[in-house]
């Protein structure tokens, strides 16, 4: 093709045609230019299906992410759920002015003030997008939005799970069992405790009584209540991410 170009070229020049040689001479350069463009569309396009396979991508890693993420919430919603109730039924229990209820029945809910909520979310997918800049991929303003609250919530979840276990090992709850010698003398199915801490019918009632163990359990239980609500929280977030990833996967 090219020696086809050159050859009209020559046979024009050596006619002295300067004119039809100018109009040569564009045509070249429009094909040049065609070319070109073309080149650039081609490249254009192929740059542009590169991005929308790894946003593909991008979506897929996140949407299971997410879903584990909503089984392992239902999960610590759960725990969390059965946690707080147990403790707000011995906290109603401990209120009434002579207990009769069995020491049985009080150690089953008192077990739950050594329990934790657990749940770590599935975010490997979403901190990578993150450093590497991909999240932008998403263009969804929404998407990133619910992500962040469900951030915020979880860290909220992560700083009352950390106060929870502060209290366990430094804080009202280790000076609970330091004066008793063991908590187990309050939880059932829990493991021995050494005989000489056993505690009768009526010292059992009588620590149940005092102000410092009532404000134990009563701290706890907040900060289960606020991991609930965190839970809770997170957990709606975590709905909506999956709905809006859906929805992208689906467009």
């Amino acid at each position: 093709m090219l020696r086809f170009f050159r050859k009209i070229r020559q046979n024009v020049l050596a006619e002295k045609q300067f004119s039809k040689y100018l109009l040569y001479a564009l045509g070249e350069i429009i094909l040049v230019v065609i070319g070109i463009l073309i080149a650039l569309q081609i490249n254009t396009w192929n740059e542009r299906r590169e991005l929308s396979n790894e946003r593909e991508k991008l979506i897929s890693a996140l949407l299971s992410d997410a879903e584990t993420t909503q089984k392992r919430l239902e999960q610590g919603l759960g725990m969390a759920d059965h946690i707080n109730r147990d403790l707000l039924s011995f906290m109603e229990m401990i209120q009434k002015e002579t207990l009769e209820i069995s020491i049985d029945t009080l150690k089953a809910h008192t077990s739950a003030v050594f329990q934790v909520a657990n749940f770590t979310p599935a975010m490997s997918a979403y901190e990578t997008a993150l450093s590497t800049g991909d999240i932008g991929l998403l263009k969804n303003d929404e998407l990133l939005d619910s992500y962040i609250q469900f951030t915020d919530n979880y860290e909220w979840f992560a700083l009352h799970q950390k106060i929870s276990g502060d209290m366990v090992y430094m804080g009202s709850v280790w000076k609970f069992r330091e004066k008793l010698g063991s908590t187990r003398l309050f939880m059932t199915q829990m493991g021995q405790y050494p005989e000489r801490f056993a505690l009768s019918d009526d010292a059992f009632y009588a620590v149940l009584r005092e102000k410092d163990t009532y404000a134990t359990f009563e701290s706890m239980q907040w900060l289960v209540r606020n991991q609930w609500e965190a839970l809770n929280r997170a957990h709606l977030a975590n709905q909506t991410i999956i709905d809006l990833l859906q929805n992208l996967q689906s467009s």
